[in-house]
């Protein structure tokens, strides 16, 4: 599994926060008689620290987008939770 397909593809940079969106293409499923189903398909958008999924699904980029300049405006830091503290 490469980069893209587990974060997603990068849109742009709010601060130190990227802004990744995951697209689902529609899909043609065949049915057992012959008959034929389409799948929708579909956009999911992310904000990211790093490696680490901060806020999202958001459905548009302009609310993902704001709300990265919320987070950035309110000093987030992502912090890991150690376990073995």
């Amino acid at each position: 599994m490469g980069k893209i397909e587990k974060y997603g593809s990068y849109i742009c940079k709010v601060g130190y926060l990227d802004i990744r969106q995951k697209i689902e293409m529609p899909k043609i499923k065949k049915g057992l008689r012959g008959g034929i189903q389409e799948v929708k398909g579909s956009v999911e958008v992310f904000v990211y620290h790093a490696k680490n999924k901060i806020a999202g699904p958001f459905k548009s980029h302009k609310l993902a987008i704001e709300s990265a300049h919320e987070l950035v405006g309110k000093n987030f830091k992502y912090n890991k939770l150690d376990k073995y503290k």
